[in-house]
């Protein structure tokens, strides 16, 4: 049911895309928003949002939902819910299901199951390559017909240089956007990345060359091509620095990091074992502080939490594990340790979880008066502690689980319905 008489008093609004920012009273009528003011107003139901921000709802642009095919780990409801809490609307999934998602019935009918639910809104990614196998592109024109404008095959690099150039070039004529996990294959076989932690646990290390030469290459062809390309799960210091070469040149190139990336480095491994275990690895500190650096000035464009939920016993043995932790929950609170660091503002927290991946998407949100309320409120000095009964993953594979956080959501709009209400 639409919110029909709801006033948001003395939040402090961060809203982007209109350059607004500061504390006001909003009202919302029937769904919509009708007034954004300092002035005093009335309605049937007032909260007093004294230090909380609100600003245009999260938008996570690398979401693994398990499904179809691996819904042991993670179910549509659960993944909604972990996602809500976290105060992502919007989420964009990626394709290594099983089947994978390289036929536009297969990516319709995901959409059409989380619309069912109605909590977020899930946009399925295509593969690059038929089965996900690097060898053949999909026909974009079959998927780009049904609406369908993302292409990945995330959880591998697309490894042949002839077939990416040929995707972005295919991307600059027909205005798609391809997204690409960059890493070499015949560079990454270990598991952690290569250094002092390899060494001390003696076995290979994953070396940061493998994702950058795949960095390089990528920027490469986007700049001669003209195509568009977002890099996923940006980890190494070098990577940004290629980055911020070719958007300098002009490439369209987009990028993200995994928040854990800029929090933790590669001796976690040695305290939380496979928990801490991801592709591509944690790095050195060297590569933390240049990613910091990368996002304080916009190299970096937004945060993505790569949520990839794995259940325990695959999590047991670290050379045995499977690389991936949960995110949505936590992308929040480990964003706002950058804004309490001093190393960026909250607008730049907004811009990083919100209106910058909801560009990168497409999506149109804004508050303003007259739209549809869409919007998250979160505290950022509120203090909880993640553990099993705040999870609503159906995995539990997180670094932080029993971790005391600062930072949390208070309220999710979407389509001037209220679907989560923080306790």
């Amino acid at each position: 049911m639409k919110i029909s008489s709801l006033l948001l008093k003395n939040c402090y609004l961060i809203e982007p895309n209109l350059d607004l920012e500061g504390r006001f009273n909003l009202l919302i009528e029937d769904g919509r928003i009708r007034a954004i003011t300092k002035e005093s107003l009335r309605a049937k139901e007032v909260l007093d949002l004294e230090g909380k921000v609100l600003c245009p709802p999260f938008c996570d642009l690398h979401t693994h939902t398990r499904y179809p095919g691996q819904t042991y780990k993670e179910e549509p409801e659960s993944l909604c819910k972990s996602a809500i809490s976290g105060g992502f609307s919007y989420l964009l999934a990626m394709p290594n299901t099983n089947p994978p998602m390289d036929e536009p019935e297969r990516v319709l009918e995901v959409e059409e199951t989380f619309k069912g639910i109605g909590l977020c809104k899930v946009v399925q990614s295509a593969t690059l390559s038929v089965g996900r196998e690097g060898k053949r592109l999909v026909d974009f024109y079959k998927f780009l017909e049904r609406g369908i404008r993302f292409f990945t095959d995330d959880g591998s690099n697309l490894q042949e240089p002839a077939l990416m150039e040929m995707a972005l070039k295919y991307s600059k004529a027909l205005d798609f956007l391809v997204l690409n996990h960059c890493e070499e294959r015949s560079l990454s076989r270990g598991k952690v990345n290569e250094g002092l932690v390899s060494e001390v646990l003696g076995i290979e290390g994953r070396k940061p060359s493998a994702e950058e030469v795949v960095v390089a290459r990528d920027c490469i062809l986007s700049y001669r091509t003209g195509g568009r390309i977002h890099l996923q799960h940006i980890s190494t210091g070098l990577s940004v620095k290629i980055i911020r070469f070719f958007k300098e040149l002009g490439a369209r190139v987009s990028a993200e990091v995994n928040p854990i990336h800029f929090t933790l480095t590669q001796e976690s491994v040695l305290n939380f074992g496979a928990r801490a275990l991801l592709n591509p690895p944690l790095r050195g500190e060297e590569d933390l502080e240049l990613i910091t650096e990368g996002i304080r000035d916009g190299t970096i464009d937004c945060v993505a939490t790569d949520h990839a939920p794995h259940r325990s016993f695959e999590k047991e043995i670290l050379q045995d594990s499977l690389p991936g932790v949960i995110g949505l929950q936590t992308a929040l609170p480990l964003t706002l340790e950058l804004w309490r660091r001093g190393k960026i503002s909250l607008r730049k927290v907004v811009e990083l979880l919100s209106t910058n991946p909801l560009r990168i998407l497409g999506e149109r949100v804004r508050v303003k008066e007259g739209e549809v309320a869409n919007f998250v409120v979160f505290d950022p000095n509120e203090e909880w502690t993640y553990e099993e009964k705040t999870n609503l993953s159906k995995s539990s594979n997180t670094p932080f689980l029993g971790k005391r956080l600062k930072g949390k959501v208070v309220l999710l709009v979407r389509e001037g319905k209220l679907v989560y209400k923080g306790t």
